[in-house]
Parts: C-alpha cells; sequence; structure tokens
C-alpha cells in the first residue's frame, strides 16, 4: 500500500454539480508510504449566493469567498496532485462527480484513476460500528476533529481514517483478504487492486497469523474463550426483612433510599420461585424493577443450584440487564455467578450456509459488501449475533438466507463444533442466569 493516495474533501452550494451547485472549498491530503506528506486548500469564488442552510452547516459565507479565486484558477495545481494517485474521498462518488465536472469546464480532461471510498472501507472494515459517518468513526478512532463540514478539517481526518484503515486491512489473514478480493470488483472503489497488492506482499513472506485467530471449514474465526473450571457452588440467603434488603443495597448504593414498591416486588417474585407458582406484577417508573426481580432470581438460582431464565420482549433490555444491571448486582451479592445471553435462532449466522453463499457469483452491491463486512466480523466475534453488525436494508435480506433457522445438525455436520447458535445454548445450560430473547 506504498502508492499515492490524495484525500479529497469539498464543500459546496448544494448536491447537484449538473443543476450549477459549484465548489466553495477544495482540500487535499496528499498520503504516501503510510504517511501524510503534502495538504493544500482554498477557499472558492462560486460566483453565486451561497444558501443560508449551506452558510450554517459549513460557517462559509459569502463574504469570505468573494475575492477567493475561482476553481480554473486552482485547477493545474489539483491536476497535479492528483497525478498518478488513487483519488480517495468519504463518499467519494460525489466528491468526484463535482471535481469532474469542474475540471471539464476548466479546459481538462478530468480524473480517470483508481477511486477508493471510506465510507464503503469502513462499513468492510468496521463491520460493527454504530455509525459511518466520518464525525463518528472519528470520535471512535479518537481521532481529532475540531471543524465538521470545513474541507481541510473533514480531508485531514480523512486522511487520518484510511491509514487506519489500512492498518486493519493489513491484519487480516491472507485468506481473509483472498476471499475479499473474490467479491471486491463489485465495490464502488478500486479496493480489489489493493488486495491484489496485499495479497502478492503476504503470498512473499511467512504468514503470521495473530494468535486470537483460528481456520475453519475455509473461514477464519475468532478462537471462542476457553472455557475456566466450573465455579465452587456458593449459596445466598435471601434478605426477608426490609432492613436486610436495605443493609444489603446500601453495600453498592452510599446515596440508595428505600422505595417499599421495589421491596415489595422482591418478596413477590422470591415467594414465586420458593413456592413455585405464577406472579403477575405490574410496577411504575423509578421502583426499580431490575434488582427486585434479579435479586431473588440470583439468590434462589444459587441456592438451588438451576438456572433461571429471564426472557425479555426487546433485545435492548437484555443489553442492558448484562452489561449495566447483573455488574451491580454481582455487587450486591459479592458472589461469582456466570450470566449468559441467548436470542432466537435467527440472530445467529449459520456458518456453513454462508459458506455456501460465498460460492454464488450473481450478488448485487448490497450483498456484495454485505459477505465482505460478515468476513471481516467472524473474524471478530465470538458471539455471531447478527445485532453486532450494522447491515444496510439490502444487508438485512441477505441475513435471511444465511441466518440459523434449523432445529438440530446431524451428528456428523462438520460445523457442529463450532455453530455460535449451539455454543450459546450449551452456555446457557451452565449459567445461572439465562436471557432469552426469541
Amino acid at each position: 500500500m506504498s502508492n499515492k493516495y490524495v484525500v479529497i474533501d469539498l464543500e459546496t452550494t448544494g448536491n447537484s454539480p449538473k443543476k450549477g451547485d459549484k465548489i466553495i472549498q477544495f482540500a487535499a491530503v496528499v498520503i504516501e508510504n503510510g504517511q501524510i506528506i503534502d495538504q493544500f486548500s482554498s477557499l472558492l469564488c462560486p460566483n453565486q449566493s451561497i444558501p443560508i442552510f449551506i452558510e450554517e452547516l459549513t460557517g462559509i459565507t459569502d463574504q469570505m469567498v468573494q475575492d477567493a479565486p475561482l476553481f480554473a484558477e486552482i485547477a493545474p495545481r489539483v491536476m497535479e496532485l492528483l497525478k498518478g494517485a488513487y483519488f480517495v474521498a468519504h463518499n467519494v462518488l460525489f466528491d468526484l462527480s463535482f471535481l469532474q465536472e469542474e475540471l471539464i469546464m476548466a479546459g481538462f480532461e478530468g480524473f480517470y484513476g483508481p477511486i477508493l471510498d471510506t465510507v464503503e472501507l469502513s462499513r468492510i472494515l468496521f463491520p460493527s460500528s454504530d455509525s459511518f459517518k466520518l464525525n463518528d468513526l472519528a470520535i471512535q478512532e479518537g481521532l481529532q476533529h475540531d471543524r465538521p463540514h470545513q474541507a481541510d478539517s473533514d480531508a485531514y481526518v480523512t486522511g487520518e481514517l484510511l491509514l487506519i484503515l489500512f492498518d486493519r486491512l493489513r491484519n487480516l489473514p491472507l485468506l481473509t483478504i483472498r476471499q475479499l478480493n473474490k467479491l471486491s470488483g463489485g465495490l464502488k472503489g478500486d479496493l480489489n487492486e489493493l488486495l491484489e497488492d496485499l495479497i502478492l506482499i503476504k503470498e512473499s513472506t511467512v504468514e503470521q497469523v495473530p494468535q486470537q485467530l483460528e481456520q475453519y471449514g475455509g473461514l477464519f474465526l475468532k478462537k471462542l474463550p476457553i472455557e475456566c473450571e466450573t465455579m465452587e457452588s456458593q449459596t445466598i440467603d435471601y434478605p426477608t426483612n426490609d432492613k436486610d434488603k436495605e443493609q444489603l443495597l446500601k453495600n453498592v448504593f452510599p446515596n440508595f433510599e428505600k422505595r417499599s414498591g421495589q421491596f415489595r416486588m422482591m418478596d413477590i417474585v422470591y415467594d414465586a420461585f420458593q413456592k413455585e407458582h405464577h406472579a403477575i406484577i405490574e410496577a411504575g417508573t423509578g421502583v426499580g424493577k431490575s434488582l427486585a426481580y434479579l435479586l431473588p432470581a440470583v439468590t434462589t438460582a444459587l441456592t438451588k443450584n438451576k438456572p433461571i431464565i429471564i426472557s425479555t420482549y426487546t433485545t435492548q433490555l437484555q443489553e442492558q440487564l448484562l452489561h449495566n444491571d447483573i455488574p451491580l448486582l454481582k455487587k450486591v451479592v459479592q458472589i461469582p455467578f456466570k450470566t449468559v445471553m441467548m436470542k432466537g435462532k435467527n440472530h445467529y449466522i449459520h456458518l456453513e450456509k454462508f459458506v455456501r453463499s460465498l460460492r454464488e457469483n450473481d450478488d448485487n452491491y448490497d450483498t456484495t459488501l454485505t459477505k465482505m463486512q460478515i468476513l471481516v466480523w467472524l473474524t471478530e466475534t465470538i458471539t455471531g449475533d447478527r445485532d453486532e453488525l450494522n447491515l444496510s436494508s439490502g444487508g438485512q435480506l441477505f441475513w435471511h438466507k444465511i441466518k440459523h433457522n434449523e432445529n438440530v445438525f446431524p451428528k456428523e455436520n462438520f460445523w457442529r463444533t463450532r455453530d455460535f447458535y449451539l455454543k450459546t445454548k450449551k452456555d446457557a445450560l451452565e449459567s445461572r442466569f439465562n436471557y432469552h430473547k426469541s
């Protein structure tokens, strides 16, 4: 990846050069040999008024550009920067369409070299990111981005992001890179050229596969955590009176204030567990419902040495329980216990189906991109849960082809020992808490 890359960002008066919208700020960052070696930026006179919403978005006013050069005046410098380079941008087709229009109007042929889109690269190499907007990715990667929607700041941050993406690409196993390369012809950008170069480099050396990865059935997967020895069973007495409950909770929450509704709910839940009968409870906001059923649940699970299933209506509540409430509960009871979040089968990837899908060649853009996302994601996930992926609407449709919807595996099935759903099911049977969402 020692090529020359020119990262471009433009601020414009609108979205369509064909309708007369113009560039009001041009910025370029030049990258060679893995470093930013040059920068160039300029405000530009568009010979038209800047719309109010663009002014508010960018901070660029008519007064700021009235004495700025026309694009034709900087066009020779732009062409010199782009000579022999990859054209890179965050949403590359937008910037390229504007630049092509302006270059041709200035009497140049335009740019017809290779292009890369950092949105597309980010979707592939950060498959679990919540957002692929430049500012959100900058925050995610700890990049300083003080002036969003100003071309010079955006171009520099995009350049830094590109270097991070290249580093992630280099660290993928050769097999995964080859699989990505087979799919890359259907992308907007020319990633295939980079991948082919990277394949040649990796083939010329002895590959050191990251320790956390393993090859299985034609895929590279992240190794599953090694199971620790079973913890010695410990019990905790349920605090039957309000004073004991209050004291137990104050050990973790120094400012805890007694809520009689919470304590009453605890007792009802505990009584239902002990007598093995049903209880239907309605509790308002602020009662502290999660702790009110978790505390009697964990004391029961530890005492009876049996798992407790907590079934929620949404996966969001599952996440809240697992990542927020359970850590607090562990501080309350001060006894280690295992928790597992288990969802319905269709939340988990079926690896055999996915491998079969890689042999299909009639993919549309969304399907191609989703396959590439999943190839990278499989080197990161230990759950195989689709909720970790940020998929497009087309990607969600593809998921239905590879999701886990079979009830059983034949005993001789090759993928059985590496199946995410079966692994989660096994862990759930061995846990003290099992969160379930169908």
